[in-house]
């Protein structure tokens, strides 16, 4: 079978653990099932294979095969761009797939979260979109908005790695009243603007993300890239997730000349790309379970 699942970037500045969108970055996964247990070359993604068919078959109540994957894509591992979202996801969808015959997007998220413990970047890998998830009485909610079509997003990717746990153990244990009205206000204000397709009401939204300011020493040419954009027209930069990759908005007609303007006066070790939202989220291209060896 053959899946392919965006990349994705989440937190938007202030929306934490709570906004995300998806990117046209993308992993293609071709999975086979397998009546023997499977040991991939990786010790993260047998552990990571292994949670998702446990999970799956306690949500669907039956056995399931254990699963040979062969990931090829775009989406780099431990840069903020939802790679493991995109496994999870992918594999999810794989198991819906061969159990019912289809997906189910609004399930595929719950699978997600019950193995991420956040949603964000999962959300936007199954729905597509820019997302928005919470924790309500009754469970996680999500609902989803198309991203607008004249937005871009350069993506500056350093050579270094940041691990999710490392970037939250960074973390305080406390907020001031002051940095969680700023994160309330500024997420509300960012939810609205791509709600309503009213781009320019992002700029000067991004500043001052509380996590950003504990996440420096991680993500050490967040600054310099922030104030390279913003003399180059961008809507506004932060952290895709928790870095090292750095996220700049802009317009479709300044997309390439904020490239090369980050390009010129940064480090050559750091790599660039431009991309769009993705508004579709996760496709199964080959629905043949047997044809999970092609990539």
């Amino acid at each position: 079978m053959h899946v392919r699942v965006p990349g994705s970037t989440s937190n938007l500045g202030h929306g934490f653990d709570c906004l995300g969108m998806a990117l046209s970055i993308y992993n293609d996964l071709w999975i086979t099932p397998s009546d023997t247990p499977v040991q991939h070359g990786d010790a993260g993604l047998n552990r990571l294979c292994g949670s998702v068919r446990e999970l799956c078959q306690q949500v669907m109540g039956c056995p399931l095969p254990a699963a040979a994957v062969t990931i090829t894509g775009d989406v780099p591992m431990a840069r903020g761009l939802g790679s493991s979202a995109t496994i999870i996801i992918g594999l999810a969808a794989f198991y819906q797939q061969l159990h019912q015959g289809n997906i189910d997007r609004d399930a595929l998220v719950q699978l997600g979260y019950g193995i991420e413990g956040h949603p964000d970047n999962v959300a936007a890998a199954a729905l597509g979109g820019c997302t928005i998830a919470a924790s309500t009485p009754t469970g996680l909610r999500c609902l989803r908005l198309d991203i607008p079509e004249t937005l871009r997003a350069v993506l500056t990717i350093p050579a270094y790695q940041v691990r999710t746990a490392d970037a939250r153990s960074a973390l305080p244990q406390e907020l001031s009243r002051e940095e969680a009205v700023r994160g309330w206000q500024r997420t509300a204000l960012i939810t609205a603007a791509l709600a309503s397709g009213n781009c320019d009401a992002l700029r000067d939204c991004f500043s001052q993300s509380w996590h950003e300011e504990y996440r420096q020493e991680l993500n050490p040419h967040l600054q310099q890239v922030r104030n390279i954009a913003h003399n180059n027209g961008a809507i506004g930069t932060f952290l895709s997730g928790s870095g090292s990759t750095i996220l700049s908005l802009c317009d479709q007609d300044c997309a390439e000349t904020l490239r090369q303007a980050i390009a010129s006066n940064m480090d050559e070790s750091l790599s660039l790309h431009i991309c769009h939202g993705d508004n579709l989220g996760v496709q199964i291209l080959n629905p043949d379970p047997a044809q999970g060896d092609s990539a």
